[in-house]
């Protein structure tokens, strides 16, 4: 009887520590990141919410045994953080800076498809929220190949909209480095004064631009006189400054993974800064995730920004992975006590001669 309630107090234990890890793996750790997050109230502004880089996982490269787990458990992760991020930040619009499917380039219509289908499903959001859609060189190539015309206008196609979009007072100038191509710039965009405008000038680029100079990038900054450009594509937090009367970089700092302050730029100043996102998929080798957040106020002429950084996916399935050891570890202990007090009482009941 003794033995009978310790083997059940044991299977209580382990079935408490299962559901506790799985309560706090798959919702309580999303929660409480919440919590560190920057934000501020504006009446004004434009809020703006950045996602880079979610490479939804494809099924050429992913198809070994039980990958469907593997892209099944990356959907989630970005569903959960996105939904929590949208739900957090309240932004007027939100723009995808490219590299939404992993394997995009290479996919055929069918697969396509499927994965667009995902990535409607994994990123559902409001219909009064403005969406903005770049490629990436994931999406339509151009970083190890090529780019290809038809899959450029397989994108274009499935997600029609044009290369400049207006909020309030703010523009969005749709900018894609792989094929050299920018907008034609409104009226507005030449004018140098930026004090006396009422609009702000934002470039979206999948690829960053100010960090790595040439022709194309000289043309765009002096045909659309952006004030603040965001970029993804390499994976981490970083902010660039480009003092316009010097031609010159003036200020280059990463962003600290895990710290959440509102960082304020001026845009009066004469300089024009480049915030890289970071990616917000655990699978793009980075332990540092997060989605970009920015406050655009054309009236005080400034950009507060800030990085929703994510909790880590990898610490989670390790603990997973340490519970199904424990689980198998405390079975095959109780199965070997059992059939060594068996033994003893067998033992125990034959008679002596």
């Amino acid at each position: 009887m003794f033995r009978r309630n310790r083997l059940k107090h044991r299977i209580i234990s382990i079935g408490f520590i299962i559901l506790a890890t799985i309560f706090y793996n798959e919702f309580l750790v999303y929660e409480v990141q919440k919590f560190k997050w920057a934000m501020r109230e504006c009446s004004e502004c434009v809020k703006v919410l950045l996602v880079a880089d979610p490479q939804i996982l494809g099924e050429k490269y992913e198809n070994y045994f039980g990958s469907w787990i593997a892209r099944w458990d990356s959907d989630r992760y970005l569903e959960k953080t996105f939904s929590r991020a949208v739900k957090y930040s309240q932004p007027h619009v939100i723009a995808f800076l490219g590299d939404l499917m992993d394997e995009g380039h290479v996919a055929n219509a069918e697969d396509f498809e499927r994965y667009k289908r995902r990535l409607d499903s994994i990123f559902s959001m409001p219909d009064d929220i403005m969406k903005i859609y770049l490629p990436g060189d994931n999406d339509i190539g151009g970083e190890n190949d090529l780019v290809s015309p038809n899959i450029h206008k397989r994108f274009n196609f499935a997600y029609t909209q044009p290369d400049t979009l207006v909020y309030k007072t703010v523009t969005f100038f749709k900018i894609n480095r792989l094929t050299r191509t920018m907008p034609e710039a409104p009226k507005d965009a030449f004018l140098n004064d930026y004090a006396e405008r009422n609009t702000t000038n934002v470039i979206l680029s999948h690829m960053p631009l100010l960090f790595m100079p040439g022709s194309f990038v000289q043309n765009v900054i002096k045909e659309l006189s952006p004030q603040v450009i965001f970029t993804a594509h390499e994976h981490k937090a970083m902010h660039v400054s480009l003092d316009t009367a010097t031609d010159q970089l003036s200020e280059i700092w990463i962003l600290p993974p895990y710290e959440t302050p509102l960082y304020q730029l001026r845009m009066d100043v004469g300089d024009i800064h480049e915030v890289q996102i970071p990616t917000c998929s655990y699978r793009m080798g980075t332990p540092h995730m997060g989605y970009g957040l920015a406050y655009i106020d054309t009236q005080e002429k400034t950009v507060e920004f800030t990085i929703l950084w994510l909790p880590g996916r990898f610490p989670q399935l390790r603990a997973y992975i340490f519970i199904v050891i424990l689980v198998i570890v405390l079975a095959t202990c109780s199965f070997v006590s059992g059939c060594c007090v068996k033994s003893y009482a067998t033992y125990n009941r034959i008679p002596s001669i």
